[in-house]
């Protein structure tokens, strides 16, 4: 990927702020995890880069987006635009980013859906969500149950009540200044 082009996409204080999870490397009991991103409307660019960051030695990904407006066209039309070449079937594309393989799979529906469909999970993902799932009566609980043992929950905002091991991060990196990095025990 262009590095320029993908500056383009961003606010360039939020941009800056990715450099933030430099010093953090956390580890996962796969080197193919499957990663959860509700309501992730067409943003592939972070959990790329949190994923690049956070896990320097993972090779393959498994990304599942999950929201409730088709979006892939447009995640597409980002990849493109900063220099990503995928191949796609129907919902899925899979493209490199830097040195990881990622298939990405869109699924179309509402999050009250989710639970229903969701298989167990090593990453969770999450930015500018917590509207969407406060009204989701014990959303939080139920996305830990789904973590694998030793998953890795990443949000902007809230499960700090939840049972994980939280890894210090700075709070700046989320626009509500709540973000939470945690580990299922």
């Amino acid at each position: 990927p262009n590095e320029e082009k993908i500056k383009e996409h961003f606010f360039l204080d939020d941009y800056n702020k990715l450099n933030l999870l430099n010093n953090i490397k956390l580890n996962l009991t796969t080197i193919t995890p499957r990663l959860l991103y509700p309501g992730c409307g067409c943003d592939i660019l972070f959990p790329l880069i949190y994923l690049e960051k956070l896990f320097p030695k993972i090779k393959v990904a498994n990304f599942i987006f999950v929201d409730s407006s088709n979006n892939l066209p447009n995640i597409k039309t980002i990849l493109d635009s900063v220099g990503v070449g995928f191949s796609e079937d129907k919902n899925k594309i899979s493209f490199y980013w830097k040195n990881i393989f990622v298939n990405l799979t869109f699924v179309n529906m509402r999050i009250e859906d989710i639970f229903q469909q969701i298989k167990p999970i090593d990453i969770y993902f999450e930015r500018a969500f917590r509207i969407m799932r406060e009204r989701i009566v014990g959303y939080e609980k139920v996305i830990v149950e789904k973590l694998n043992p030793s998953g890795i929950l990443i949000s902007d905002s809230g499960f700090t009540e939840q049972n994980l091991q939280f890894i210090e991060v700075l709070k700046k990196l989320s626009s509500y200044e709540e973000m939470v990095i945690g580990v299922k025990k």
